[in-house]
């Protein structure tokens, strides 16, 4: 039974994402439809690549992800300038599964040493880029479900867009990081990993200042802390969360009136 799975920014209020359900229903035989994240906000590629990287382990081999979110340019002249083309559907392989998603970065953003081979997918007319979920993903997932090779549905290509988040670094006395992804509990995650603190940090002490509070140790739970105090921890993916029990770290930390376009940053400052 194939299973494919929808990262998208339709939403649940519109009929989009239904209208979507029901043409891979009808085109890909018995097939287990998922919602990997059908609420993707402001066409965030980073959050859809974040949600998409942190959880295709969990889905067996040949799983088909389609992925419904564009990279807003403000227009042809500035995606010219970008070397973006939203227009250009791309597919390709990673571990062992598939992605389909628009020329926006998203696989590099996967994996910033992505080397599989990448097709780009053609389509008959203008009209279909209008919905192109519905329109030319179906027909591309539905050719993979039927065990289609992937030169027999795109053209294989190398100029396809490449993104790339900041990586977290380190000197002998502190460690930097940014937000790479907020969560609807407001909890904030950073590009640290487990391993990159601890080969960091070594066997000294370590300290995080943030608004109104300065954390020294790293939390197991978000009870180990008090209803509305901060903490930090390692989540389910690996990554530095910052965290509040109970409250929303993104309320405390971000400004109102910038929001999520404002990058949290980090500094964990090493002590002897």
């Amino acid at each position: 039974m194939p299973i494919v799975t929808l990262t998208t920014d339709l939403g649940y209020r519109d009929p989009y994402l239904a209208i979507v359900k029901a043409g891979i229903l009808q085109k890909v035989k018995e097939v287990q439809i998922i919602d990997l994240s059908c609420d993707i906000k402001d066409n965030n590629i980073s959050d859809a690549a974040f949600i998409l990287k942190n959880s295709i382990d969990y889905f067996p081999q040949g799983t088909i992800h389609l992925v419904g979110v564009k990279f807003i340019t403000g227009g042809k002249t500035l995606g010219a300038q970008q070397n973006i083309d939203n227009t250009r559907y791309l597919v390709t392989q990673f571990k062992n599964q598939y992605v389909v998603c628009p020329d926006n970065g998203l696989i590099t953003l996967l994996d910033e040493s992505f080397a599989e081979k990448v097709y780009q997918v053609y389509f008959e007319n203008a009209a279909q880029h209008n919905f192109f979920l519905k329109n030319v993903f179906i027909d591309v997932a539905a050719q993979i479900a039927e065990g289609k090779k992937l030169d027999e549905i795109g053209v294989e290509t190398s100029d396809y867009y490449k993104a790339f988040q900041f990586s977290s670094f380190s000197n002998p006395d502190n460690m930097k990081g940014k937000s790479i992804y907020i969560d609807d509990f407001g909890n904030i995650i950073l590009n640290i990993t487990k391993e990159q603190f601890y080969k960091a940090l070594g066997n000294r002490k370590f300290t995080i200042v943030l608004p109104g509070t300065t954390i020294k140790e790293i939390s197991e739970t978000y009870d180990d802390v008090k209803v509305g105090e901060a903490l930090v921890l390692f989540n389910g993916f690996g990554y530095l969360e910052v965290a509040m029990n109970g409250k929303s770290a993104y309320k405390m930390l971000y400004p109102r009136d910038v929001g999520r376009q404002f990058d949290f940053n980090l500094t964990i400052e090493f002590n002897d």
